[in-house]
């Protein structure tokens, strides 16, 4: 049985790599979830993002907050697509989607009977123009380009490479990170990576707020 999986993702950020058999004049953020959400159709997951007809965009703020929380509730997996222009430096981080979409992800949340732990969270990292990752991977730019409440749950395994007898390797990140050429290829790999991460939620100190 396939996964339940959200989307976090820059919708119009067009700073990323030209994809091949893309009629479109300007390749957005955009056509890489329609990839994976064909990806993971095929391979039985239930998306749980939005489908590129489905704009929340003419919804006040607070009705989009509900309608994303809700399918974010009923997801257990998280893929933020990492992409140049993602991040807004006019705007804090509460005002933009991203970082709300991921700080949701990561709560503990219950509605009536019904329980759910954080997600998991796989972040997908998008080639840019030139096809390259310099812009989040490069030393000037990894510890500023990242939203902080992703920083603040990279390197957060609570006792860092301790392991026992009972457990396996346990990785120093509760967030999983990967390039879009290794994802794309077999996304299962990494999403249940991402799972076996989150069943040991408990090992790592997580940070759901801004």
């Amino acid at each position: 049985m396939g996964n339940k999986i959200f989307i976090s993702y820059k919708y119009s950020d067009n700073s990323v790599r030209d994809l091949p058999n893309t009629f479109s004049s300007r390749v957005t953020v955009r056509d890489y979830v329609d990839i994976i959400q064909n990806k993971l159709e095929n391979d039985n997951h239930i998306n749980k993002g939005e489908n590129d007809d489905e704009s929340l965009e003419e919804f006040q703020d607070e009705t989009i907050r509900t309608k994303l929380a809700d399918k974010i509730f009923d997801s257990s997996v998280t893929i933020v697509l990492v992409s140049p222009k993602m991040k807004d430096s006019q705007k804090e981080e509460k005002d933009q989607w991203i970082p709300w979409e991921i700080a949701y992800s990561l709560r503990h949340k219950s509605r009536s009977e019904r329980k759910s732990k954080p997600n998991a969270i796989l972040l997908v990292k998008l080639p840019d123009k030139k096809g390259k990752y310099d812009y989040v991977d490069s030393n000037f730019n990894q510890d500023s380009f990242y939203f902080n409440i992703i920083q603040k749950n990279l390197n957060n395994l609570k006792e860092p490479y301790k392991a026992d007898e009972s457990k396996n390797f346990l990785f120093q990140s509760y967030m999983l990170e990967c390039y879009w050429d290794e994802f794309i290829s077999d996304p299962n790999i990494w999403i249940d990576v991402a799972i076996e991460i989150r069943n040991n939620v408990d090992d790592y100190k997580i940070a759901s707020r801004f």
